[in-house]
């Protein structure tokens, strides 16, 4: 008798499906970043239906985590779309080829006011996912650029009302809310940091900006900073500015996951960021990873070992890892599996 009535309530709207598991290899989308995949715990990635939340200082690069996964979703799918709200309307700046994304899966919109934002993705893009069209990744870059409901179309400064910005981020992200679950849609926004005031002398100075409804939606929160270790720069030796410093190439980005409501938390990465190539040393990460996992035997200082072959130094492990696509492949299938529930 159960199985009659159970039948009927598993096709009501909102029925959860006990057989799909969002933290299944093909219900995830991953970074093109091993130690950035890693942070996420089961999965190794961010599920298709749910959210990550981007936070750090200026410039720490939480629009090129961003763009990591628009790039990594364009290699993982061939017909995925993705649409980002670039709320700090600088989109133009910040594309490269190097992203890999595809510009014609790809639509930015240069827009900050809230109704081109959260009721365009109700209103107008929701009725394109119902006719089929395959959206599986919306970024809103970022949460603090929206514009409050009451400050938007007003002409003068003095119109803003306190707690309207928080109040228009709580029901936007409410009315998104049913479009991203349902559809399944990854989530990704990013938001900014403000002094924390009650850290006292031993807490964080920085918290993530925004107010807590933000903090109850998102599954993922991620802290954003560059590594400011002068070793973690890529430097030009042969061109200088006019103090004799050296140019800069590129820098190491520092990851952690600070919270997870469906993983693990206080996980840390870090990938290397070349501005000219983009995403580059993930041999780097793979081998650190590898070395953490204890998936590789430390002899000694200097010796890797893996499946019985010895490298003698850690430039010779990276090396192969480079040039040898099934180790590559066969180190992060072993990374991966230890993040399996």
């Amino acid at each position: 008798m159960s199985t009659k009535w159970m039948k009927t309530l598993n096709r009501m709207e909102g029925a959860v499906d006990r057989d799909y598991d969002p933290f299944d290899s093909k219900n995830i989308l991953q970074s093109p970043s091993p130690s950035l995949n890693w942070i996420f715990g089961k999965g190794s990635g961010l599920p298709f239906g749910y959210g990550a939340i981007l936070f750090g200082p200026p410039k720490s690069g939480k629009s090129l985590v961003a763009n990591l996964f628009t790039g990594a979703l364009h290699q993982q799918d061939p017909k995925a779309i993705a649409v980002k709200f670039n709320t700090e309307m600088r989109e133009a700046g910040q594309m490269e080829d190097y992203w890999k994304i595809d510009p014609e899966r790809y639509q930015a919109f240069d827009v900050n006011e809230p109704e081109y934002i959260f009721d365009r993705i109700k209103n107008e893009i929701l009725p394109m996912i119902e006719e089929g069209m395959p959206l599986k990744l919306i970024i809103i870059d970022s949460l603090q650029g929206v514009q409050g409901v009451r400050e938007s179309g007003k002409e003068s400064i003095k119109n803003r009302q306190i707690g309207d910005h928080a109040l228009t981020i709580q029901e936007g992200l409410k009315m998104i809310l049913p479009t991203i679950r349902r559809h399944n849609i990854a989530l990704i926004c990013t938001a900014h940091v403000r002094g924390n005031l009650d850290s006292g002398m031993y807490g964080p100075k920085e918290k993530m900006a925004g107010g807590w409804a933000q903090k109850h939606f998102f599954e993922y929160f991620i802290e954003v900073k560059r590594n400011g270790a002068s070793a973690s720069k890529i430097e030009d030796n042969e061109v200088k500015d006019f103090k004799g410093k050296k140019e800069i190439l590129g820098h190491k980005i520092f990851v952690k996951m600070t919270e997870s409501s469906v993983g693990v938390a206080g996980r840390t990465g870090q990938f290397t960021l070349n501005y000219s190539q983009g995403l580059v040393g993930t041999e780097e990460e793979i081998l650190e990873l590898a070395k953490n996992l204890k998936l590789v035997e430390r002899p000694n200082n200097r010796t890797y070992i893996v499946d019985g072959q010895n490298y003698t130094s850690k430039q010779d492990f990276m090396n192969a890892i480079e040039e040898d696509k099934e180790l590559r492949t066969r180190l992060l299938n072993k990374i991966y599996e230890n993040n399996k529930p």
